[in-house]
């Protein structure tokens, strides 16, 4: 398939869309059938393609799709990674001469800023640290089309579950990535963020709009067949089949939004042979199945994580009410297409976490490999 071509028009400053940049979650490789070896993901307008600003401020975004609004406190460990938007005059005026369905508009004359901003979530889970997904910090498109720098182009929000609020803002100390993630692959899809030390945090701590949630570790009870898990974001809200190349706009050519109240929305725990048959090779031991489940067995169309939901929390309830981070929002096919999505599996990554935080360097994105002593089996 290729890809639409977008005429440069601009003069000047010139930065470009990129769709393949954090919070694509729907970029999972497309399988043509069950147990076939799965395709490449569907192309996407590139940088060279379209000839619109890009940069720090790219409208990426792996809403809940078939979701509900958060209840307000829920959630203090949902992290917000963004960046600024700086669209000029030219830009919106570009912009408004490309028709709706055109791969290459941004729709900027349509989108709130904090849409705009909007890239990935992430969980906080203590002590100055943000688990995330590798591909939302991982060569992130930079100004002018240059390779971009997540520790100066992205920022935090930190203790809100409102991303249209002016607040909450850090900045980005250091980033973690696992060794073994890759973009071809996507396996190993988990990263670590650390915030640069700020003495709100202890504040927003000490008065609750900021909670850790703890890791579910290797040792910890394995899950039940079809357990209630919940997933929550500020991703896209509409729907789109599995098939469809990545747009900004849903199955009923409407534009995707965002919004500005966190979405949750419950899944379940789904065997892990679903899976490796719709990804193949796609889906390692490091990832965790999951769905909405109708009466009859069948995963629900129309309820899902989608664009902007990665790097996002995938909990559980445990004993006495508390909730426990098992997945990071990874991958899927489409966006509520009735196809099972990707997390990453937090227990399996319990000695990397370790090790990762101990590699962590002031200033510097760094890669660590996976720890001699990794658990082999999920």
């Amino acid at each position: 398939m290729s890809h639409a071509t977008c005429p440069t028009l601009f003069t000047g400053l010139l930065v470009t869309v990129l769709l393949a940049a954090c919070g694509d979650r729907g970029q999972a490789p497309q399988a043509a059938a069950p147990v076939a070896a799965p395709l490449p993901a569907q192309p996407l307008v590139t940088a060279e393609d379209c000839g619109i600003r890009r940069a720090r401020h790219d409208d990426a975004g792996t809403r809940i799709v078939g979701g509900q609004p958060a209840r307000p406190g829920s959630a203090p460990w949902q992290v917000e990674i963004l960046s600024t938007p700086a669209y000029d005059d030219a830009d919106r005026a570009y912009d408004a001469t490309l028709d709706h369905q055109d791969p290459c508009k941004i729709h900027l004359a349509e989108r709130a800023p904090w849409e705009l901003a909007h890239k990935c979530g992430g969980s906080w889970i203590g002590d100055g640290w943000i688990a995330t997904a590798a591909h939302c910090v991982d060569n992130i498109p930079g100004f002018d089309g240059r390779e971009g720098n997540v520790l100066t182009d992205r920022r935090l929000r930190l203790g809100t579950q409102n991303i249209s609020v002016d607040d909450g803002l850090f900045a980005i100390d250091a980033v973690v990535i696992h060794g073994g993630y890759s973009k071809a692959t996507k396996l190993d899809d988990i990263a670590l963020v650390r915030v640069a030390t700020d003495p709100r945090i202890a504040e927003f701590e000490a008065s609750g709009r900021l909670a850790a949630v703890p890791l579910m570790g290797a040792a910890d009870r394995d899950f039940d067949a079809g357990e209630a898990l919940r997933v929550t974001g500020w991703g896209w809200m509409g729907k789109r089949s599995a098939r469809a190349v990545v747009t900004r706009l849903d199955s009923a050519q409407r534009l995707q939004r965002n919004p500005a109240e966190l979405q949750q929305l419950t899944l379940h725990y789904l065997p892990d042979a679903l899976c490796e048959a719709e990804y193949g090779a796609f889906y390692g031991p490091g990832a965790l199945c999951a769905g909405s489940l109708a009466a009859d067995g069948s995963i629900e169309v129309g309820k899902d994580s989608c664009q902007g939901d990665s790097g996002g929390p995938l909990t559980r309830e445990e004993d006495g009410g508390r909730r426990s981070l098992v997945g990071i929002v990874s991958g899927g096919k489409g966006c509520g297409a009735g196809k099972p999505a990707v997390y990453t599996r937090v227990s399996h990554y319990e000695a990397w976490v370790a090790e990762a935080k101990a590699a962590a360097k002031s200033g510097e994105v760094v890669r660590v490999p996976v720890p001699a002593a990794a658990p082999g089996s999920r």
